[in-house]
């Protein structure tokens, strides 16, 4: 008997989209404008705002085009997206052309190459390079200075090209290194839309399988699986870039993207892989130490141990006591509150059994509020792109601001919206997320929920100050 199609709504039966999917042009014409975009902010942020102080980087941030494009617009719209519609960044992604670009020249040169290690592929560098990330954030202003932001994205380049030189994986960078590869994989989980097979018994009944042949795996179009996953066997996470290739070399055309139904594997909640429940973890601290900074009381609550901690350590200095506090210590003790209500309620597994649980319960969560501190920076540095885009340096700019020459945009959104609309998706999110964690084996059931509620309280809590400040 034929099985209902696992995609409920195809995008790809849309004539307008499938000729654009199938053009031998995607998506390697749209990775080019992406890496002549990354190319021009680049060469934009270097060598400005070494010199300034910390209030005028505060402004410089918003003012300059690398910086506002960077951490105000490309990194909260690739949150939206990989909630909205998982990985499709992917799609677009110039790190994955210029890594795919030292594969092929290392392949023609034929030099021997090294394979990716046990810890690389079980993506334990990703967490490295998202904790470094951070702390450069915290200790160098990273996100403040458009000089280090740029250098930032030239590092990203010639670490895509060395690894695809040096790793004989394809897309060794995207499977092993890109720092925001847990993001995407974790945020990617929670939307319906998918790239999935329309027919299981098509594939059954398949005798050449071209999805996956070793035979077209190089061409430069119509080639299967660059990923060497099975697309006929999809799993959460499972590292798809939405390249689309297998839809293009599939000769019964039976993959199918859109909304794919709930009992389709893909769509199966099952439990986290131990690095994406590490940066679930990491990312519950970064996330509260950013939706907190939102109200200035709140923040100076916040921020009374790490300014502690700066005085018992004058050398390390506050950034970075900083860094430590909403990186490490506030993480941990979070996740020890969580863990000791775990055990009282019931789990008896060891440690690490219950954080891969509770992390999985509270991911939905966690990345919502990680949307709502999104959502609420593009409405306060969204106002500034006219600014920046006439003046794409700042540094004319910010000087007019500070003069009060040119008065400062205002938030394209009112600030107590974005609280109230962004605590109703939390509340709804934490409410469907119930059914999610019934996907979860037994035995961690006790863990997931005590991550979920968990979360959802804490998060719920900070949204609710942005709603009722003090004064």
């Amino acid at each position: 008997m034929r099985e209902s199609s696992r995609v409920t709504w195809d995008l790809l039966r849309w004539w307008p989209a499938q000729a654009v999917v199938m053009a031998s042009a995607f998506p390697v014409g749209l990775q080019l404008a992406a890496l002549a975009g990354v190319a021009c902010l680049a060469a934009n942020g270097l060598g400005t705002g070494q010199s300034l102080g910390s209030q005028e980087l505060m402004v410089l941030r918003k003012t300059n085009l690398t910086t506002l494009a960077v951490w105000g617009l490309w990194w909260p719209a690739m949150i939206l997206t990989a909630l909205v519609l998982g990985r499709v960044w992917c799609t677009v992604c110039p790190m994955e052309l210029v890594n795919r670009v030292g594969d092929a020249m290392a392949r023609r040169v034929g030099w021997p190459r090294a394979r990716l290690g046990a810890f690389l592929r079980a993506g334990w560098a990703i967490i490295l390079g998202y904790l470094a990330l951070q702390l450069l954030v915290a200790g160098f202003s990273l996100h403040r200075v458009p000089h280090y932001t740029a250098i930032f994205l030239l590092v990203l380049l010639g670490a895509a090209f060395v690894t695809g030189l040096a790793l004989r994986e394809s897309r060794s960078f995207c499977r092993a290194f890109c720092p925001a590869g847990a993001l995407l994989a974790v945020y990617g989980r929670y939307t319906p839309v998918q790239l999935e097979i329309r027919d299981r018994s098509v594939c059954e009944r398949c005798l050449t399988r071209d999805c996956v042949s070793p035979r077209s795996r190089y061409r430069f179009d119509g080639r299967s699986c660059p990923s060497q996953l099975r697309p006929f066997d999809r799993k959460a996470s499972d590292g798809c870039v939405l390249c689309f290739q297998c839809a293009k070399v599939c000769p019964h055309q039976n993959v199918g993207a859109g909304l794919v139904s709930p009992l389709a594997p893909i769509r199966r909640k099952g439990l986290l892989q131990p690095f994406e429940a590490a940066f679930v973890m990491i990312a519950l601290g970064f996330v509260s130490h950013e939706l907190v900074g939102e109200v200035a009381w709140f923040d100076r609550m916040f921020h009374a141990v790490p300014l502690a901690l700066s005085k018992l350590m004058p050398a390390v200095g506050f950034d970075w006591s900083e860094g430590l506090w909403f990186l490490v210590l506030f993480p941990a003790l979070v996740w020890s509150v969580i863990a000791a209500a775990s055990n009282v309620a019931g789990h008896r597994a060891g440690a690490g059994s219950l954080l891969l649980a509770a992390a999985t319960g509270a991911a939905p969560v966690v990345a919502v509020a990680h949307l709502a501190k999104a959502a609420a920076k593009v409405a306060s540095w969204g106002g500034f792109l006219p600014l920046a885009l006439r003046d794409p340096h700042g540094v004319a700019t910010l000087q007019r601001l500070s003069s009060h020459a040119t008065n400062s945009p205002a938030s394209l959104v009112d600030f107590s919206m974005v609280g109230w609309v962004m605590l109703a998706i939390l509340v709804a999110t934490a409410w469907k997320a119930r059914h999610w964690v019934r996907h979860v084996p037994g035995e961690h059931a006790v863990a997931a929920r005590a991550g979920l509620a968990g979360t959802a309280v804490l998060f719920s809590a900070i949204l609710a100050v942005w709603n009722w400040p003090v004064p």
